[in-house]
């Protein structure tokens, strides 16, 4: 008899999610899956998104790009129920030092950002 988990597929955003969960349980603090997601949303799509839709079409449609603040917090909600994360727990049971991997995920969003702003400043140059 085949399980649910069978026909489970791990995303990198679950990966994401699952190493902030389980920083979060360890040391207790507010950085929860679907935060690190929202702040990797924001700094790296919904700035950058909003400054070039600025950019090009005036600010009041760089204020609509604030409606997709809320996208993370209800993919979160829809995505990760009771079976997804106990999935997620059974695959990435054995994750050691989620502490070093969710520096590298930090890193990785800053520098995303970085590079976003960068092309950003640049085609406003053009």
């Amino acid at each position: 008899m085949k399980s649910t988990n069978d026909k489970f597929k791990p995303l990198f955003i679950d990966y994401i999610w699952y190493v902030a969960e389980t920083w979060s349980a360890r040391e207790h603090n507010n950085l929860n899956g679907g935060m690190l997601l929202f702040l990797g949303w924001l700094f790296a799509i919904v700035i950058p998104g909003g400054l070039l839709i600025g950019y090009y079409f005036g600010p009041q449609f760089a204020i609509l790009t604030l409606a997709l603040c809320f996208m993370p917090s209800i993919f979160c909600k829809l995505r990760y129920t009771a079976n997804h994360r106990e999935a997620l727990r059974c695959h990435y049971g054995k994750l050691k030092h989620p502490g070093r991997k969710l520096t590298k995920i930090i890193l990785c969003c800053i520098a995303l950002t970085i590079v976003n702003l960068a092309l950003t400043q640049l085609i406003t140059s053009l």
